[in-house]
Parts: structure tokens; sequence; C-alpha cells
């Protein structure tokens, strides 16, 4: 008996360490199981949970329609006067020009629209109307307030690349009359580096008025520059290719400041078409002196011999600028007469007197290169 149990000892030891052994092996494998499945403290979620972070593939959306392009806005068009002016056509060469430019000018309308006292005063009525009914007015009857308007559509229907008003556009300042210049002015389809006003005695004067209507000189000055700021010193035209150099109130001689300004455009060495409401005489050619005492029965320009423009010291620097032999002035434009005259003032130097606007007369100015021939059919 004691022999079987020795012999069954080591039988047991040997299952014991098949047991032990197995519990070894369920826990190596069980470790490795944990080391895979349980989440890395480095990343703070297993390989699995990432996939959670990838966002879910939402449908592409439509296509929206084209859109259509918007429409561009249709070109502004004004419409033709309904009064046929005569145009009074000036062509002006100057040589190495680039290019052709038109230029409108308009001068001596001589609006009237007063009929009863208020600016001007009772005593004036009476000269009022008697200008109204022979100065202002067409030959076919048209004044000059109801032409303004028809001046106005005809600058706008013409795309013209400057406008000059040559001065009395007005027969005296007072509000009425310039209510009536103001409701045309702002029509003009024109920026205002365009447009050139030269005023003149009428475009200030308050005559009329005799000073008992309380309208006077600094409440003129005051409506026209509300107009367009009636700036003194920037009566002038830079095109780069040429200048056109006006003076403002040029009945009398240029002041200091618009001295300052032409002594400036006329040494820029670029030709310069001089501007001016009183034309200025001629060293060559009497037939302008003659016109003159015909048509005013005086000497009605700048002129030595002038009754009423007499050149003084200051002023004739001024005239110096434009007789010189070595002066840049092209040309010169000229209104005042109330009658057409074009010859030359000095050798070479050519000065266009154009004819009033109350006649129905508009000036077409043509700076063309040297050597241009102009369409005369009409094409």
């Amino acid at each position: 008996m004691a022999s079987d149990k020795k012999k069954k000892a080591p039988d047991l030891d040997s299952k014991i360490t098949i047991i032990l052994s197995s519990i070894l092996l369920f826990l190596t494998v069980a470790g490795l199981i944990l080391f895979f499945v349980l989440p890395n403290p480095d990343t703070g979620a297993p390989e699995e949970a990432e996939v959670a972070d990838i966002p879910e593939q939402l449908p592409e959306p439509e296509p929206e329609p084209e859109q259509e392009p918007e429409p561009e806005p249709e070109p502004v068009t004004y419409p033709a006067p309904d009064y046929n002016f005569v145009e009074e056509n000036v062509y002006i060469e100057i040589p190495g020009l680039e290019e052709a430019y038109t230029i409108a000018w308009v001068s001596d309308i001589h609006m009237i629209t007063d009929h009863e006292a208020g600016d001007v005063s009772e005593g004036s009525i009476e000269t009022v109307e008697t200008r109204y009914e022979t100065l202002s007015v067409t030959p076919d009857g048209i004044h000059g307030a109801d032409l303004w308007p028809k001046i106005v559509d005809y600058l706008n229907y013409n795309d013209f690349d400057a406008v000059i008003f040559g001065g009395d556009l007005l027969d005296y300042c007072s509000t009425s009359n310039m209510e009536t210049l103001r409701s045309g002015f702002n029509r003009l389809r024109y920026p205002s580096d365009r447009i050139l006003y030269l005023r003149a005695d009428h475009d200030y004067g308050t005559w009329y008025s005799d000073g008992s209507t309380g309208f006077d000189d600094y409440k003129a000055q005051a409506l026209h520059a509300e107009l367009d700021g009636d700036d003194y010193t920037h009566k002038y035209i830079d095109f780069g290719e040429f200048i056109i150099a006006g003076v403002n109130n040029s009945i009398k001689k240029p002041g200091a400041e618009q001295m300052e300004v032409l002594r400036d455009l006329y040494s820029r060495g670029v030709p310069v078409i001089a501007a001016t409401h009183v034309p200025y005489y001629s060293q060559t050619d009497p037939t302008l002196e003659m016109l003159s005492m015909l048509v005013r029965n005086k000497i009605y320009y700048w002129a030595p011999n002038s009754e009423n423009y007499i050149p003084d010291a200051d002023m004739w620097e001024y005239l110096n600028m434009l007789y010189d032999e070595d002066s840049n002035c092209a040309y010169v434009l000229a209104g005042h007469m109330h009658a057409a005259w074009e010859g030359e003032i000095r050798e070479g130097l050519t000065q266009h007197i154009f004819s009033p606007a109350f006649i129905g007369v508009i000036g077409v100015v043509h700076v063309v290169p040297e050597g241009y021939v102009p369409d005369v059919s009409g094409n």
C-alpha cells in the first residue's frame, strides 16, 4: 500500500505544474490582449476611436444656376434742340497736335427776365424793357431768356470737348436773371473742369438796381460764386497739348492773382489759346477799327487809342504775352463787339471775334493738327 502512495505523489505534482503553467499562459495571453485593446494613456483614446474624428461626408451642394450679367446702363441721349442755330466755325491749327478737339463758344446772350420792379428799380423798368425788345432778341423774335434753354439743348446734343461762355450771358445781374441762368447751367452735361465762364461787365453789373432795391454788387458776386465758384485765378483749361487761358472780367486789367496764373500758363512751353470778352487791337489789320467804328461808333477793344480800354503799364505786361514775337500764344478768341471779325493782331497771331449769341449764332472752335483738312461735305 505504501508503495502505491509513493507512485501517486509524482502524478499530483505534475498536475499542479500543468495547472500553474496554464494559469501563467492565460495571464500572459490576457495581458497581451489588454495591452492592445485598452486605450493608450499617451493618446487618450484607442485607435478605433480616432475614426469618429473624421467628419461625415456631406453631399455636395447642387450648383447654383448661373446668374445673367446685369445689363449695362443705356447711354444717356440728349434731344436735338428745337432751334436752328447758325454755327460760326473757327479752325486753329497747332503743329504737333496728336488729335483734334471741338470747343463751343457762347457769348453775348444779354438775357433779361425782369419785367417789373424788384431787383430792378422802378425807374429802370422802361430801360430794361427797351433792351429786352431791341437787344436781347433773335431776328425771328426769340428773346435771350427763352433762347438760353435752347442753347443748353444744343450744347448737350453736340458732344464738345469743352464749352467757353465768353461773357455777357446776362444783360445785368439780378436774382431772376441768375435763376434763369442757373436752371440751364445745371442741365449742362459737361464737368466743371470743361466749362469756362469768363464773366464781363454785364454778368456782374447791377446798374438798374440804382441801390434802392437792396440788390448790389456784393449780392451779384455771391450769386455768381454759388453758380461755379467764380474763381478769378482758375480761368483756364489745360488739355496737355495746349492750354485755353481765359481772362475774367476783361473790361478791366487782370488783377494780381490773375496775372500770377497767366504768367505761369504762358511759361509752360505749350501753345496757348487766349480767351477774352473784350478783344485786343490789331497792329497789322485796319479793318478791325473800321468795323468797331461802324458797329459801336468807337474803339471798343483794348487799344492805345480806345476811349474805354486804354492799357496801362500793368495791362501792357499781359498784352506783351500775346504781342511779343516769341510768344507761345497760338490764337485769340473774343466777343463783345456784337459783330464777327477775324484777322491778325500781329504777324502770325489771329484773333476771332464771335457774333453775339442773341442773333442765334454759336461758335464752334476746331483745334486741329497742322495741315488738317476740314470735312465740308456735312458727312
